[in-house]
């Protein structure tokens, strides 16, 4: 066999579902092994970006490894702004990168590109330099994905390296498993469990680590046994139930962006904090504000990195979230003892209360219905209409993230997908299509604006031609919203940097999706229902929704009950 079909196999033992992505220079060993597999689909992606992007969506929605696949030269070049998303949140994505022959490379033959372009950005990079070197590198690959803290991975595949012939089973190859996971330390865990027992206000941050190590049980647990009120980063967003009597909603301590008024109101009596799987990332993991004297922080993260880099911890962890918690909840219980604990009234009081009132404020806008209408209002009409539990949500940059985020109540863990430390504009088409091929009996519905979808549109066409029935609402204000704000001003850009056109249900149409454009704000909720029929029929559909420019949420530290 070639080498090439070696790869295949391993990624078959690995459990490779899908591949994404647009065929390009150095790939073609891998056609006949990819055509014959009877477990994995490949399929062409309109930008090696977007195929990316898809294999990041799948990945969050999921839990498991995305692949993508890319040529050398630009095809290489294309990907760099999907795997820096990926690598800014911790998602396990493979980019599989096709090479020129070794004897070509670094004699600037055509479309020539190095894979150390992508040093900065991924967690591991290897190259099969020989044959010999298959089983080695994806064994690697799958380790580094697995393990610790998640990130990208490239493996850089030589053209004559694949179409080596070589005997057959001589590359045998077994799956790593699930990977390697860290312990905490016996002494810091005590050390945690005492601040938390001794607490008079403790709360609960929980970030993507708490996602990434399926950590959800754990954290409710000691969240009710010890009554924190819990906060999540964007990321993390559902991996706490939003609906649950403790839940905050966004805003680690001691802030971050789209800070919801329950967050800073308990923020302010905290004690100790216990944050977990955060890298304190600015700004969706805080605004970097300094801790106040007095206050005690318990940081858990798997990558050491993260500790104390913004923050320095009073008790650093490096552990495993889910090892972690397990460990703080058991030396918590211990101290507590039996029948202790639970959640306390006043708490959960405080709590609805913050909600109720913050709900009551944003109240006229949610229900105005002046035409054009806003993003909120969108979100709201979108959120009385869908199965929470049966739903995957997905924003994009910019202003549809601060539509949705702070108003859209997530109930399970990844049935809202966030995305924040690079926040690439279009980011959640693809991401969207990945989610619903994780995930094919949710709905799946991501928001973006009109200028997010001028720059991906086109890979709805990858949606309709595979048909992956998503729904895509693009909230249209005819420009960039900060734009369109702020170009009046003495440092606003020019109009013809913010104003934009386009039907973009037009496009839809061409592209063979179910779409409508909507212009009456009464109209929204009926023409929402419309789209999701359509995906429950099976097509991919697009919603354009015109609306005004709005400034996003932002809470005020004084904001109080």
């Amino acid at each position: 066999m070639r080498a090439a079909d070696a790869i295949v196999h391993a990624l078959e033992k690995e459990g490779v579902e899908y591949i994404a992505g647009f065929q390009g220079g150095g790939l073609n060993p891998l056609w006949t092994g990819l055509r014959n597999s009877e477990t994995i689909k490949v399929f062409a992606a309109r930008n090696e970006r977007l195929g990316v992007e898809i294999a990041d969506g799948y990945a969050r929605a999921t839990g498991k490894v995305g692949v993508a696949m890319t040529g050398t030269g630009p095809g290489a070049t294309n990907t760099l702004t999907g795997i820096a998303g990926a690598f800014a949140d911790n998602i396990p994505v493979l980019l599989l990168m096709g090479q020129h022959p070794l004897a070509d490379l670094g004699k600037e033959v055509q479309q020539e590109v190095s894979a150390s372009i992508y040093d900065t950005l991924v967690k591991w990079r290897g190259t099969m330099a020989k044959v010999e070197d298959i089983p080695t590198v994806m064994r690697r690959a799958f380790t580094a994905l697995r393990s610790g803290s998640p990130g990208p991975v490239v493996i850089e595949m030589p053209q004559d390296v694949l179409m080596t012939d070589v005997p057959d089973g001589s590359l045998e190859y077994e799956p790593v498993g699930q990977g390697r996971k860290a312990a905490p330390n016996a002494q810091e865990v005590a050390q945690a469990a005492d601040l938390l027992v001794n607490a008079n206000n403790p709360v609960l941050n929980l970030g993507g680590g708490v996602l990434s190590a399926e950590a959800w049980d754990e954290a409710k647990e000691l969240a009710e046994l010890l009554s924190m009120p819990v906060a999540t980063t964007l990321v993390a967003k559902g991996v706490f139930p939003e609906n649950h009597p403790l839940a905050m909603g966004m805003g680690c301590y001691p802030r971050s962006r789209y800070a919801s008024g329950a967050s800073i109101h308990m923020n302010r009596k905290a004690d100790v904090v216990l944050a977990v799987g955060n890298s304190y990332r600015l700004p969706n993991g805080t605004d970097g504000r300094p801790i106040p004297d007095g206050v005690s922080l318990i940081h858990v993260n798997a990558d050491e990195q993260d500790l104390n880099k913004q923050y320095q911890a009073d008790v650093p962890i490096l552990a495993d979230a889910k090892l972690a918690l397990r460990a703080i909840l058991d030396a918590v219980k211990d101290r507590v003892g039996p029948g202790s604990g639970g959640l306390k009234e006043e708490v959960v009081a405080e709590i609805k209360q913050a909600k109720d009132k913050q709900k009551s404020e944003w109240a006229d806008i949610v229900n105005d219905t002046s035409a054009p209408t806003t993003g909120y209002r969108v979100v709201s009409e979108l959120s009385k209409i869908i199965d929470p539990d049966k739903t995957i949500a997905l924003h994009d940059a910019g202003g549809s993230r601060g539509y949705m985020s702070p108003f859209w109540e997530a109930t399970k863990p990844r049935s809202y997908v966030g995305m924040g430390g690079m926040a690439a504009m279009g980011w959640s088409l693809g991401g969207a299509i990945g989610a619903k091929l994780g995930r094919p009996d949710d709905l799946v519905v991501h928001l973006l604006g009109d200028a997010s979808f001028g720059m991906v549109g086109m890979e709805l066409e990858t949606a309709v031609r595979m048909g992956i029935s998503t729904l895509t609402i693009v909230v249209n204000n005819e420009g960039t919203g900060g734009g369109l704000m702020g170009m009046n001003g003495p440092s606003g850009p020019p109009p013809d940097m913010a104003k934009l056109t386009g039907n973009w249900s037009k496009v839809a149409e061409g592209l063979g999706a179910w779409t409508e454009r909507v212009e009456d704000p009464l109209d929204v909720g009926p023409a929402l229902r419309r789209a999701i029929a359509a995906t429950e029929g099976g097509q991919a559909a697009l919603l354009e929704i015109m609306i005004k420019p709005m400034a996003m949420p932002n809470t005020p530290d004084d904001w109080s009950l």
